[in-house]
């Protein structure tokens, strides 16, 4: 019995990160070269007047990139999934406005998870941490030449005050990992999904 293929589900995450690039440097030229009618420069969301108007929190770029755990073997794909989800859900009250970088030695260099970080969209209240750690990882694409892997994971979260109650939640999560050439696998791109509903829900 012949198992269908998972390129399709690889060829699908690959064409949305290149077309989020492609979206990204029309946006970047049409910035540059503004038309000559006079009209809002192509990819222009919003002017400096505007970020004001609604008061748009500008994100800064956290510390430095934390060191890899040790424990971690970085030429099995699985293993640098689990521990690049961890460490990018683990958010702490000092990432409010900015990013964090405690991910990036697990990312792939000149991907935005090594160069910017992680944007933290919903950081614990003061006195709280939020853990993670992934409570299910699937295998879904691979490509023939070995050198690109896709993942489905569950990564469950929780947040409280250390040793106080916690909150824990789920989200889905996807992510894709590049084979480097010195053998190690490296995240290149994460899409987090809607939360995992509790379980006999849809």
């Amino acid at each position: 019995m012949n198992r269908p293929s998972a390129r399709p589900v690889l060829a699908t995450l690959v064409a949305v990160l290149v077309a989020v690039l492609v979206v990204l440097l029309v946006g970047a030229a049409g910035a540059l070269h503004p038309p000559p009618t006079g009209d809002p420069p192509l990819g222009g969301a919003l002017s400096e007047e505007d970020r004001a108007a609604v008061a748009a929190v500008p994100v800064e770029r956290g510390a430095g990139p934390a060191p890899v755990d040790p424990d971690v073997e970085l030429t099995d794909p699985g293993a640098v999934a689990r521990a690049y989800l961890a460490a990018a859900h683990s958010v702490r009250p000092g990432d409010t406005g900015r990013t964090h970088l405690r991910a990036a030695g697990y990312a792939e260099p000149g991907s935005p998870a090594a160069a910017v970080g992680v944007i933290v969209l919903d950081p614990p209240p003061a006195g709280s941490l939020r853990t993670a750690a992934v409570t299910a990882l699937e295998l879904v694409a691979a490509d023939a030449g070995g050198s690109r892997r896709g993942y489905r994971a569950e990564v469950g979260t929780a947040t409280g005050p250390p040793g106080g109650a916690q909150a824990v939640d789920l989200v889905g999560a996807s992510v894709v990992l590049a084979r480097q050439p010195d053998g190690r696998w490296l995240v290149a791109a994460e899409t987090v999904e809607n939360p995992v509903p509790p379980a006999g829900e849809d």
